[in-house]
């Protein structure tokens, strides 16, 4: 089977589009259908329903991406072996929190980029929850999530950082109880929330941009990560009203798999 068509499975897998996979690949938008159909063809089985608003794998394919994972995994190996050592080559999907990818990771791939350039590195944005399933299913070869602490039952959890954590305001905002926090699911926010002895008003957003936007404008309090208002507290935009206890930075793994070069190039480098 030319494993092409399994990578082409996975990207569109993830993108849920033609169009989309099709710019990730280099390739035609026709190029993938004919390939997609060729795999179709070849396993005797409908992976993808075409739909109005995408591809949406079937069960036949969720299974037929479980097993493309593993066989590509495998193929990567076998060339990594092949060739001793001497090139370290492949993709590393990552998935970590919005600030981890926004700010602490972009230097760390670049790194990894300028001494491996074989390597590619595939971000994804998740919450804790969808990162450690991420890992268990083999949808992400690691996994960063911040928490106080964390179990995570037959995974590798390693501790790597502390991210510190702010309370932080626009200049001359009063106390009132108006809070503009991620959404329910991120932890030190959530921690922050429990703690709260009044009832507050709060505002919840999916991005770190639209709550900042929002507390810039002065129309009320946040809790972010250090790294994620740093430019605007040094510009006076922003002020610390008090450090809050710091989150951890875990990065978890599959023990179960045999982890590519590349992978643990990665690794090693967040490490």
């Amino acid at each position: 089977m030319d494993t092409r068509l399994l990578r082409t499975l996975l990207v569109l897998a993830r993108s849920g589009s033609f169009t989309a996979a099709a710019t990730e690949l280099h390739l035609v938008q026709s190029t993938v259908t004919s390939q997609v159909k060729a795999l179709e063809r070849h396993l005797g089985a409908r992976l993808f329903d075409r739909l109005p608003g995408g591809a949406r794998l079937t069960e036949a394919g969720r299974r037929a991406v479980e097993h493309a994972r593993e066989v590509l995994s495998a193929e990567q190996r076998l060339r990594d072996a092949v060739r001793g050592g001497t090139a370290v080559e492949g993709d590393v999907r990552i998935g970590a929190p919005e600030s981890v990818c926004a700010y602490r990771l972009p230097q760390r791939i670049a790194d990894v980029a300028l001494r491996r350039p074989g390597i590619t590195v595939h971000l994804s944005p998740v919450g804790t929850r969808d990162a450690i399933a991420g890992v268990r299913t083999g949808s992400l070869d690691l996994a960063l999530v911040l928490e106080d602490a964390l179990m995570a039952p037959g995974l590798k959890v390693d501790a790597i950082a502390a991210e510190p954590i702010e309370l932080v305001a626009a200049p001359g905002v009063p106390v009132d109880e108006r809070y503009f926090l991620l959404e329910e699911g991120c932890s030190y926010t959530d921690r922050f929330v429990r703690e709260l002895t009044a009832t507050p008003s709060i505002t919840r957003f999916g991005s770190i941009e639209a709550v900042r936007s929002c507390v810039v404008a002065g129309l009320g309090w946040t809790v972010l990560p250090r790294v994620a208002v740093a430019e605007q507290l040094d510009a006076g935009t922003l002020e610390r009203v008090r450090e809050l206890p710091d989150s951890t930075l875990f990065l978890v793994t599959d023990p179960r798999r045999t982890p590519s070069a590349a992978v643990r190039v990665v690794a090693e480098a967040l490490s």
